[in-house]
């Protein structure tokens, strides 16, 4: 029963305004991580988009992101 609830959206009900939002921020918040070479699950991923559901927050992993490119550069 765990897993079920688990997985279900009840938990991530109220962050967006619908789960189009939802699912289009999951989508791309999971290829950033994927693209960043972070093992991802769904269970993890998840757990990021209930600990950080902003759009400021995958603009800041970006942002960090490019940063660290170019400071390898």
């Amino acid at each position: 029963m765990f897993i079920r609830d688990h997985l279900t959206h009840e938990k991530l009900r109220g962050i967006f305004k619908n789960n189009f939002e939802l699912a289009n921020y999951a989508i791309r918040l999971g290829t950033y991580l994927m693209k960043s070479g972070h093992e991802v699950t769904l269970d993890g991923l998840l757990d990021e988009v209930r600990k950080n559901p902003t759009e400021a927050y995958l603009e800041e992993l970006q942002r960090m992101d490019l940063e660290e490119d170019d400071s390898e550069e």
